[in-house]
């Protein structure tokens, strides 16, 4: 049975396509909000808004952070006893209606709550999206529309910077916050009418005909994991279970201490070496423009990976991809300390850009490791915690940077975090649990590497 209902393929085509679509735009919006302060930070600091210092202005962009933080814990568990589709809306309609909101802010404290309520919001978004996605699209993809979705935050932060080099001139720094909350509102609308909820919830809930009537109309895949667990649900009951439980079963226990660890030092790497690469370089003897350029190659290098990264996991299996391409990182940020030719530095730099994007794949990791009763509150605790790294890299790198050490020591501690990704990777333990009972061929192609 390749179709669980529908006129054929082409209808099981489109409800994926839906969903990873709706998907990909909401992490587009995601990647507006998050770029959007630093875009107008020098505008601000430039006119003295509210008395705006740079001391004032990392406090705001640190809440942000944080509120993208707890957001990721909270939604993520909230996603796996309620839904998908409410935590997903909620997070739109949060960060649409804040970020609006930080174009009338009266005073600086106004603004940084508002940046901080719409953290929460843009923060849940994520590890919701990933899931759902993952439950939709066949399960030998899933790690590759997990890069694909994820690509969305580079595609939202060039088109945020486009915009601002001719709305900020033209209308002032305000119209960058409205336009962002008009287009949250115009998203919601959006998704409210085609992002689906999770088959696979409904399943593990007990809900099997709401989860039949939604396959109907979606034309589901069998191969798919919510038409996986559709089949299950006809054969046989399925007992609702506590997503905490599941991430602290024996056999899981290891898994949810490490994936958090992972993704700490993985952003770590990214927010460090995007914040700070261009005056490492510069330190290093290179000039700005040039210093500018390995930024860009940075983030090409980023955004390239996601997606190739992901799709070889898919392949080749999680654990070897991931921990290579964390290795394959440390090594090129190791080799920035022998100062090469400026053309090398060039490729280095988007090597380790490329790399750096491994972290995108150790979410989709999380994500077929564990089973859909337990993956939001998983990816939630992955997601949240791992974003103390990107906290912790800037400043971590500022202050190597300005002691003794300099920029060498700055790439050593890189390159020590990536190394320290990779082991932990590899040991990740590993497990022959199909995300639900299914046919062997199916889960199979199913099985976590």
């Amino acid at each position: 049975m390749s179709k669980l209902s529908g006129p054929g393929t082409e209808r099981a085509v489109s409800g994926t396509r839906s969903v990873v679509l709706t998907c990909l735009a909401i992490t587009i919006l995601d990647g507006v909000d998050l770029i959007m302060f630093g875009a107008v930070l020098p505008t601000l600091l430039e006119s003295e808004q509210w008395g705006i210092t740079t001391a004032s202005a990392g406090l705001i962009g640190s809440l942000s952070l944080f509120g993208m933080m707890a957001g990721a814990m909270l939604a993520g568990y909230i996603t796996d006893r309620i839904g998908r589709r409410p935590v997903v809306l909620a997070c739109i309609a949060s960060f649409s209606l804040f970020t609006g909101l930080c174009a009338i802010a009266p005073n600086l404290e106004s603004f940084g709550l508002f940046r901080l309520i719409a953290g929460l919001g843009f923060g849940g978004a994520l590890p919701t999206l990933i899931a759902l996605t993952q439950e939709y699209v066949k399960v030998d993809r899933r790690q590759f529309y997990n890069g694909v979705i994820q690509t969305g935050f580079p595609i939202g932060g060039v088109l945020v910077s486009i915009a601002a080099i001719f709305m900020i001139p033209a209308f002032g720094w305000k119209v960058m916050f409205a336009a962002g909350g008009i287009l949250g509102v115009v998203l919601f609308v959006i998704a409210f009418r085609h992002l689906p909820e999770s088959i696979a919830f409904f399943t593990s809930k007990g809900r099997h005909e709401e989860a039949r009537a939604l396959a109907e109309r979606y034309a589901i895949d069998a191969g798919a994991e919510s038409g996986m667990a559709l089949d299950q649900s006809r054969r046989v009951d399925t007992e609702a279970k506590s997503g905490l439980k599941v991430l602290f079963a024996p056999g899981n226990r290891i898994a949810t201490i490490m994936f958090p660890l992972i993704t700490f030092f993985g952003l770590l790497v990214s927010y460090g070496m995007n914040t700070w690469i261009p005056q490492m370089l510069r330190s290093s003897g290179y000039d700005l423009g040039s210093a500018l350029a390995f930024l860009l190659a940075f983030n090409l290098g980023s955004g390239i990976g996601m997606v190739v990264i992901t799709g070889l996991a898919d392949r080749l299996g999680s654990r070897p991809v991931i921990s290579v391409s964390f290795i394959g990182g440390a090594v090129a940020v190791a080799a920035l300390t022998l100062q090469p030719a400026q053309a090398l530095v060039f490729g280095l730099v988007l090597l380790i850009g490329f790399c750096a994007s491994s972290t995108t794949a150790v979410y989709g990791f999380v994500g077929v490791f564990y089973p859909a009763v337990a993956r939001g509150t998983a990816l939630g605790l992955a997601v949240g915690l791992g974003r103390l790294g990107g906290i912790v890299g800037p400043i971590l790198t500022g202050l190597i940077m300005g002691s003794v050490l300099g920029a060498n020591w700055a790439y050593y501690a890189f390159a020590i975090a990536g190394a320290a990704a990779a082991v932990l990777v590899a040991l990740v333990p590993r497990t022959t649990r199909a995300p639900i009972e299914a046919p062997v061929a199916v889960e199979k192609a199913a099985e976590p590497a």
